[in-house]
């Protein structure tokens, strides 16, 4: 008799060998690819699942991803996803699944050069309208800023001088989630920065204040005393930008037994970490961050 190979599911870029590892690792789009391709039935019944195989197999595989989706959190008992985070994510995939279509067609088509010259602009265009008309979407705005990163990364080299203050005024919001992206950040913050954006940017975008003004619900705030101890924030896993600390307190990227960053460090750099540990003795001093 042939012996069964086991296998992991890949969710997140983290190998998932059972039920618990789903749900930690629940990611939409990775989930909607195996039930697509067949490969989440094969890993059910591999490991033994025959219960949650059976409940799979009875979901229509012509229904639309929400629904699909929203199945599969019911039956993986995954409790950290509710409609509304279901339905910006799925808004996400659609958004993007659109312009890897249109970058199809123009492969497929030998379009004039003026006219491929117009169709960048103008989606360079579109995709700035797109920010604007969805401000107070973070998860749109990150999908956006990939977007900018991976198509149109060019003309925000030559623009970014009137597009930041363009967004300062219509979606800035809109800046933090361009500010996530590696590949933007010396334009607007740091010693490369032009210094009247950064200047701004510390200003109108990262005091206190401000960040909690603009963030809102995406701001995330901790205020703990910690007794002098190394108080963990956010798992490894987690990326996330800090905003601002207070003087006297102290973070670290989670697990790093060498590292101790205070506010002179953090402050105004937007600093990225991979988890986070807090130090703190003042029940009163803010930690500001948000996820990446």
């Amino acid at each position: 008799m042939a012996k069964t190979i086991k296998f992991n599911l890949i969710l997140d870029n983290y190998p998932v060998r059972n039920i618990e590892g789903m749900q930690e690792h629940f990611s939409i789009e990775d989930m909607l690819k195996y039930f697509d391709n067949g490969l989440l039935l094969r890993w059910l019944n591999v490991r033994g699942y025959e219960k949650e195989y059976e409940k799979v197999s009875a979901i229509d595989k012509n229904a639309d991803k929400k629904t699909i989706i929203t199945e599969l959190v019911k039956i993986f008992e995954v409790v950290d996803l509710d409609d509304s985070e279901i339905e910006k994510a799925i808004g996400i995939l659609y958004y993007l699944e659109e312009e890897n279509l249109l970058n199809a067609v123009y492969k497929e088509n030998a379009f004039e050069k003026k006219q491929i010259i117009d169709d960048y602009n103008f989606g360079y265009t579109a995709l700035v309208m797109h920010m604007e008309e969805n401000k107070d979407n973070m998860a749109v705005l990150k999908a956006d800023a990939i977007q900018m990163e991976r198509e149109y990364f060019g003309l925000f080299e030559l623009n970014y001088y009137e597009l930041y203050f363009r967004l300062l005024v219509s979606a800035p919001k809109a800046l933090f989630a361009i500010l996530t992206r590696d590949a933007f950040r010396k334009f607007w913050i740091g010693e490369e920065a032009n210094a009247k954006i950064y200047e701004s940017v510390k200003t109108s975008l990262l005091t206190a204040e401000k960040a909690k003004e603009i963030l809102g619900d995406d701001l995330k705030i901790v205020r703990r005393h910690t007794q002098a101890m190394w108080d963990p924030i956010e798992r490894p896993e987690v990326k996330l930008m800090v905003i601002k600390i207070a003087p006297g307190t102290f973070i670290k990227n989670a697990g790093n037994f060498y590292e101790k960053l205070g506010n002179t460090d953090v402050n105004d750099n937007l600093v990225k970490f991979d988890g986070l540990e807090y130090q703190c003795n003042n029940p009163f001093c803010e930690l500001l961050y948000m996820e990446v």
